[in-house]
């Protein structure tokens, strides 16, 4: 009971911060530091492993991972790559409805925070001559978004979970695999029955550039992302080093200068997100001496509750912060003590459910910045987007947590 009351009261400190809006990795770092006092942690010690943790080498290769993901992401940005393959797409698919579906799912790639404003005057240019309703054009923009962060290996939250679960990337990226077909299937369930209610038909985009321009703005838009499928995917190449051997790639490609790399790799935006995994990993092994935590180890609990506990935990988490990072970087360390004594299928299990649920919580939750600014862009209802985004979101919740009861 006092252990029960102690880990609550972590979590209720945690909501406080976050209410107060104080920055999140100072949230996590304050979090280490009460994780210290509450189980009388031995100070010494809790200096030297924080300072150790930072220095191991599963640490240093998410650094350089974070790192050179922002990069490529910046770069592609800033050299107009995605405008190509987005005038590529109309091209291609010569449906104005699709091109809406796909523009946000391709900008999808980019792990930026608030990219979904990047997406969003691609969706209101292709959509403008069907008049869809702002809440609907919110919806089209924020789900299709925000389908590959189950898979794609380029986002923080899914290396951090990596990280502290120790689970391999790809295992991870197999399970979850089906969560990603499930938002787009369920995403197109939403989209089409809306499309067929209001009589939207096919509607073929107005700039059609020629055969050999469409194949040169796809490439151009495209071969960072199957650079690093190539590597990472089929050759087997450690992720930090695929995705420093695409940074240099490009770099040389895009005849980039030293000032500009330079700008790009100690850029402010860069320096925040490091600071947040240093946080996360010091907080994760302040978890980790805790003799008191380990004393979860001990408790003999039925699956149904460790799940009920997961969930209340990281879709609360989600939900409260709408921060797709901090869903996981907050819940996972909490609930490991948990779950890591679980026979392994359960602890794959579980584990994966950790991730999806607090995920779910991210996409429903009203603080979201992608679903935030694409409401601001789209002049929309936030309450009213509700009646779109809650069916898919809803299903997902059910599925998973029938899933990982049932398997």
């Amino acid at each position: 009971m006092i252990l029960a009351l102690k880990i609550g009261s972590i979590v209720v400190v945690m909501i406080i911060l976050l209410r107060l809006k104080i920055n999140l990795s100072l949230t996590i770092f304050l979090l280490s530091v009460y994780t210290v006092l509450l189980f009388g942690i031995n100070l010494e010690s809790a200096w030297y492993s924080s300072a150790q943790v930072l220095v191991e080498g599963k640490t240093l290769r998410l650094f350089v991972i974070i790192s050179m993901v922002l990069y490529v992401a910046t770069v592609q940005k800033s050299k107009k790559m995605f405008d190509r393959l987005i005038s590529s797409l109309n091209s291609i698919l010569r449906d104005s409805r699709i091109v809406a579906l796909v523009a946000p799912a391709i900008v999808g790639f980019l792990p930026m925070p608030g990219g979904a404003l990047m997406s969003a005057p691609l969706v209101d240019i292709s959509t403008k001559k069907m008049k869809l309703k702002p809440e609907f054009s919110t919806f089209l923009n924020f789900w299709f978004r925000h389908v590959w962060e189950y898979v794609w290996p380029v986002y923080a939250a899914l290396l951090i979970f990596q990280t502290l679960s120790g689970i391999p990337l790809k295992t991870i990226i197999l399970y979850q695999a089906p969560f990603t077909f499930l938002n787009i299937l369920t995403g197109l369930v939403v989209t089409f029955l809306y499309f067929k209610k209001h009589g939207i038909k096919r509607e073929v985009p107005q700039h059609i550039t020629n055969f050999s321009r469409t194949l040169k703005d796809l490439f151009e838009g495209v071969w960072p992302i199957l650079l690093v499928i190539l590597l990472f995917f089929i050759l087997s190449i450690p992720l930090y080093i695929s995705l420093t051997l695409v940074a240099v790639t490009l770099t040389l490609v895009k005849r980039l200068s030293i000032k500009e790399i330079a700008e790009i790799l100690f850029s402010k935006m860069v320096g925040k997100i490091l600071l947040l995994i240093a946080s996360v990993m010091i907080f994760q092994r302040t978890i980790e001496i805790s003799n008191a935590f380990a004393t979860l180890n001990t408790l003999e609990v039925s699956l149904g509750t460790v799940v009920l506990f997961c969930f209340l935990v990281s879709f609360t988490m989600g939900f409260l912060t709408g921060v797709n990072t901090a869903f996981i970087v907050l819940s996972y360390p909490i609930l490991l003590p948990l779950i890591q004594n679980l026979p392994a299928a359960d602890f794959l299990h579980v584990s994966i459910y950790v991730y999806v649920i607090g995920f779910a919580g991210i996409l429903l939750s009203p603080l979201h910045l992608c679903l935030l600014l694409t409401n601001e862009y789209f002049k929309s209802s936030l309450y009213k987007v509700y009646k779109y985004l809650a069916p898919p979101g809803i299903v997902l919740v059910i599925v998973s947590t029938v899933l990982v009861l049932v398997l």
